[in-house]
Parts: C-alpha cells; sequence; structure tokens
C-alpha cells in the first residue's frame, strides 16, 4: 500500500471513529450495536471498545454497548430485563423458569439470588446474574408466542415437584384461577404444548378441565403411556 492509500484509509477510520463518537455520545439510555453504525465494522468495534474503555459505554456482552444517563450517582446502569429483550430474537418465547416461575405465579415464596429464564432458543451468553434454561425443542413455545407468565405457568407445569410450594389444592386453584381470570390466552397454551413433555400436557389439560373447559383441555394431546400419566397425576389433588 502506498502512502496516499494508506493516509486515505487512516483518515476514512478517524472519520468513522468521530461519528461512533458522536452517535454514541449524544445518546442516554440506549444499546448500540456495531450494525447500528453505516460504517465497516472493524472501525466501529475498535471505537466503541475506546468508549468502553474510557468508561463512556458499558459492554454488556460481546458485540452489545450501553450508553446509560448520566446522573449526581454516577451512569445508569441498563437494567437487566432491558438488556435480556435486546439479546433475545424477536420471535422468542422467554418466561420465569423454577422458582422465579412459581414465585411469579404465586405458588412460592422463594426468590433466587440468579434469576432463572427458560428461552425458546439457542441460549444466549455474556449476560451476568441470569441462569437460562435451553428450551429450543419445545418449538409450539414459539409458534404460539406465548407472553412471560404463559411460559411461566408451563415452567411451573413441568417442575411441579421441585418448585411448587403450596399444596395441591391451593396450586391447582391458583393456576385455575389464571385460565378464569384470562391471564393467559387458554388458545396458546393448548398449541404449545404440543411440543411439551407428557407430564406438562397432562397437567395442563387437569388445570383446563377444573377451570370447565373441557374442549380445550380435550385438544391437547394425552400421555401415551399410563404410567407417565400416572406420575403426572399424583401431584394434583384427587386426580
Amino acid at each position: 500500500m502506498d502512502y496516499t492509500a494508506a493516509m486515505a484509509k487512516v483518515a476514512e477510520s478517524q472519520s468513522v471513529a468521530r461519528r461512533v463518537r458522536h452517535r454514541a455520545l449524544a445518546s442516554d439510555d440506549r444499546f448500540w450495536r456495531v450494525g447500528d453504525f453505516d460504517a465497516p465494522s472493524r472501525a466501529v468495534t475498535d471505537e466503541l471498545r475506546r468508549l468502553v474503555a474510557r468508561g463512556e459505554l458499558t459492554r454488556v456482552r460481546r458485540g452489545l454497548y450501553w450508553r446509560g444517563r448520566a446522573t449526581r450517582f454516577g451512569t445508569r446502569p441498563a437494567d437487566r430485563s432491558q438488556a435480556v429483550e435486546a439479546i433475545l430474537k424477536r420471535d422468542d418465547a422467554v418466561g420465569p423458569a423454577g422458582w422465579n416461575a412459581t414465585n411469579m405465579l404465586g405458588l412460592s415464596t422463594q426468590v433466587p439470588v440468579i434469576e432463572t429464564l427458560a428461552v425458546s432458543h439457542r441460549p444466549p451468553e455474556g449476560l451476568d446474574g441470569i441462569r437460562w434454561v435451553d428450551r429450543r425443542r419445545r418449538t409450539a413455545r414459539r409458534t404460539a408466542r406465548l407472553n412471560g407468565i404463559e411460559v411461566a405457568m408451563l415452567e411451573a407445569l413441568d417442575g411441579w415437584e421441585r418448585y411448587i410450594e403450596a399444596d395441591a389444592v391451593e396450586a391447582t386453584q391458583r393456576l385455575v384461577g389464571l385460565v378464569v381470570d384470562g391471564h393467559v390466552r387458554v388458545e396458546r397454551l393448548v398449541r404449545a404444548s404440543r411440543t411439551e413433555p407428557a407430564r406438562v400436557r397432562e397437567r395442563l389439560r387437569f388445570v383446563l378441565e377444573r377451570a370447565g373447559l373441557s374442549e380445550a383441555a380435550d385438544q391437547i394431546e394425552p400421555a401415551r403411556d399410563a404410567r407417565t400419566r400416572k406420575r403426572a397425576l399424583r401431584v394434583l389433588p384427587d386426580a
């Protein structure tokens, strides 16, 4: 590369750095990705890294940066829920799992130190403070476009023995209440059930029947094995 070409490349890199720096520092409370800038990715990445080194940006994970609003107490950090939303794919069905699911639904009082989330795509990496549960094989959650509380309900049904503190009668009444009061969309849970384990399908069928929705319950495929059905229902009252 001759001198003129080298100097042109340096000038272009400096121009990219100025544009990246100007846009990033003019923003408040937003995430930035390399693709947000119409410029060569290497030059953008280099400048974003420099801004991180200067404390102007926070690196959330590879390829994702946060520009927080300056306050008298320092730069405001990214909210974890905002970071999760920024990382996940748009068609993902994500919601609480484990103790987080049953606590959200009023079925336990446990508040885990590390938040647990079930995700219907490959779990992301590089976000501290979250434990991911891989549910990518349960694809119908995604096609049914479940929301967080609906994912939590399926997770609670799946982990009943381990994560529900309430007795069987109280827990069932609570889940039936979610259905009757419209907090969950029954038709979407029925659609999502197609890729759930047999124990989840059986327990969901039971809850829907107790809610007086036998027609919806009948749309859920029952367990093929009688022993599987028995094991799934033994945690439920008078099943």
